[in-house]
């Protein structure tokens, strides 16, 4: 009997002994390192969204597109006109397409073009197409000599001065100016001009009315 005691108190003693030996190792585990929250939103990566530029729209696109470039004023004079003998001036003329038509009776371009500049004259008149043929480094006589040989019925001026040719920087003839229905220069040309081409220029500004 005394045996069985002795070997029950052992068991105990055993038992207790491990209990003890659990609960030492458990209060000395290490426990997993944490962040303290100030620092990990310190650390925490900033991400930055740029707001996207707004696309242009549609309309401002188009209307960038379709936006006419600022043109030059064409500079204005007075002169009279040799065949009916009355005074005009360019500014008279404003609502119209003006072709200024710089030339020399001994010019051969400059008298090679002129009935193309009569025939169109006479066919885009009541469109609203005026010539105005400005004679330089030339005599009246001769101008109006080799304008009524040809027929011309648009206005001839004589630039005796060359005033008006230094005005539109005249290097050399013919030059011909493209002045649209707001008085603004649309474009010039240097050496003679066909029929063609001056009907295209007539019908460019017409469908921009």
């Amino acid at each position: 009997m005394s045996n069985y005691i002795t070997i029950r108190h052992s068991l105990l003693y055993i038992a207790l002994l491990s209990v003890i030996m659990l609960l030492m190792a458990c209060g000395n585990a290490v426990p997993a390192a944490t962040t303290p929250p100030a620092q990990a939103a310190a650390e925490a990566p900033k991400v930055v969204i740029n707001s996207p530029t707004p696309a242009p729209t549609k309309a401002k696109e188009e209307a960038a597109n379709t936006a006419e470039p600022k043109r030059p004023m064409a500079i204005d004079f007075t002169a009279t006109d040799l065949l009916s003998g009355e005074e005009i001036s360019l500014s008279d003329y404003r609502g119209k397409i003006v072709f200024l038509n710089f030339w020399g009776s001994w010019c051969p371009p400059c008298r090679a073009e002129m009935p193309a500049f009569e025939e169109v004259y006479k066919h885009y008149a009541d469109d609203g197409v005026i010539i105005i043929g400005v004679g330089i480094n030339d005599s009246e006589e001769n101008l109006v000599k080799f304008a009524k040989s040809i027929g011309v019925t648009y206005p001839i001026v004589y630039d005796r001065t060359n005033e008006i040719a230094r005005k539109y920087h005249i290097r050399s003839l013919p030059t011909t100016y493209r002045i649209n229905q707001k008085g603004e220069i649309q474009g010039v040309a240097q050496g003679g001009l066909s029929q063609g081409q001056l009907i295209q220029a007539i019908e460019e500004l017409l469908s921009k009315e």
